[in-house]
């Protein structure tokens, strides 16, 4: 388990505060963002940084290729890592610069199994 909070970052609402409730009652902290540009601004408030983002890639406003890009060459948050979820087929990870992949819907079991693999202590 990691002390640091973890970031779900999804503009599906619903979904984020399921993923968000999984992950408090399993004994992490969370912090929540609907779109990238908004967790940009999370992370640039957040004291610790978090351990983990856990994204969504289909997003308005800043998707998360978007989010990706901004985040893997800044000094401070490029060593955060990052999994993403989507719908769509198993994105290339490395071109994105993304350490895990989750399929939505999520499962649950996986997504718990990720976050222990993935996060930072």
């Amino acid at each position: 388990m990691t002390a640091r909070p973890l970031l779900v970052v999804d503009d599906d609402a619903d979904l984020r505060e399921a993923i968000s409730d999984v992950l408090r009652d399993a004994g992490y902290q969370v912090l929540t963002a609907s779109n990238g540009r908004n967790a940009l601004d999370v992370l640039g408030k957040s004291d610790p940084l978090p351990g983990m983002v856990l994204l969504d890639m289909m997003m308005p406003v800043l998707d998360g290729a978007g989010f990706l890009a901004e985040v893997r060459g800044h000094p401070k948050f490029g060593q955060i890592p990052v999994v993403v979820f989507s719908a769509s087929a198993r994105p290339n990870l490395q071109e994105l610069g993304a350490r895990g992949w989750v399929r939505k819907p999520v499962d649950l079991d996986v997504l718990l199994e990720v976050v222990q693999q993935h996060a930072l202590p």
